[in-house]
């Protein structure tokens, strides 16, 4: 199999023990996702994602370049097994060297702080995907959550939406080759993305509001959008997204359902892999990512066909990555 998984936070859970005193490496650990556990099941490209929490994090920039930071060293460290990916060609680049990839990404546009610069200089580190927000409004503007209290609510227009400065993001982003991220975004910032974009977005971890009706999740709306723009959504194993009746348990089954409803809406070259891995507390049917296989079988199991099956492991996330990242 060749997998591309638009998200995990794995190195923020590297970093997170760390500072609890717990030394983790991203060759072997006890997390979801590790070199080995990803040469098991085959991957071609894990996205990982620097984390930012507004609410803790006092510079939240600072926070992000310390994550990179991070994030580079233990690419240095496997440097024989894993490598970076700035642009499309250097994934195919790696592969022929027997090496993994690793896209760099940003989850909370509020790290930057509302400046442009900060913006370039994670794009100077590599950053090629960033959300606009994750749980709390910020410079940029608002989620489809709230997560606790505003930490800095000075900031926000009220709209709901994108703020000024966040169209301001989205044109640079789209010059730059920093592919835009909807997911944790409110949907009223989800159709102000639809508005002022002209490439391909995607949702790195969200499901179906159809099937789930949490507000992480995409409605058919959205899913149609997101289709039409030719960007990808990225199917989240976390189970309070999966299925209501199941909250603390997500099964293969649930999340075969969100790829046919995902595929149905938004047409075949929509649904992808965005497993949320080392950022999800529920029980999981498949445990780590070594264990893609199950998700695999499943999918064969309800009928879905070899062309579509090779389309949500990797072909329709590589596709999108083919036209943004230059």
């Amino acid at each position: 199999m060749r997998i591309a998984d638009m998200h995990c936070d794995t190195i923020s859970a590297i970093w997170e023990g760390r500072r609890a005193g717990r030394t983790q490496r991203l060759a072997r650990n006890a997390l979801q996702v590790d070199i080995q556990k990803l040469k098991k099941a085959g991957y071609l490209l894990q996205n990982f994602a620097m984390f930012v929490d507004l609410s803790r994090d006092l510079d939240p920039f600072a926070h992000a370049m310390e994550l990179i930071d991070l994030f580079y060293e233990e690419m240095d460290a496997n440097k024989n097994d894993i490598d970076v990916v700035k642009t499309y060609g250097d994934i195919f680049d790696n592969e022929r060297q027997g090496k993994l990839s690793a896209l760099l990404s940003i989850e909370e546009g509020g790290c930057c702080k509302g400046s442009l610069e900060n913006l370039e200089r994670l794009y100077a580190r590599g950053a090629r995907m960033m959300t606009l927000t994750w749980n709390y409004p910020n410079e940029l503007g608002f989620p489809n959550m709230a997560s606790g209290s505003e930490p800095r609510p000075d900031c926000f227009d009220g709209s709901g939406g994108l703020t000024p400065q966040g169209f301001a993001f989205l044109e640079r982003m789209e010059e730059l080759g920093v592919i835009v991220d909807v997911s944790h975004l409110s949907d009223a910032g989800f159709w102000d993305v639809v508005s002022h974009t002209r490439r391909p977005f995607v949702a790195s971890h969200s499901n179906a509001r159809a099937i789930c009706g949490h507000r992480r999740n995409l409605t058919d709306e959205m899913i149609k959008a997101v289709g039409e723009r030719g960007g990808v959504i990225g199917l989240n194993y976390y189970s309070r997204f999966l299925d209501e009746r199941e909250p603390e348990y997500a099964c293969v089954s649930a999340i075969a359902a969100h790829a046919r409803h995902l595929l149905r809406v938004g047409g075949k070259e929509c649904p992808g892999l965005g497993s949320d891995f080392d950022g999800i507390d529920c029980q999981l049917e498949m445990q780590d990512c070594s264990q893609l296989q199950k998700l695999v079988d499943e999918l064969e199991r309800q009928r879905f066909t070899a062309e579509e099956i090779e389309n949500i492991l990797n072909r329709n996330v590589l596709r999108v990555y083919k036209e943004i990242l230059r």
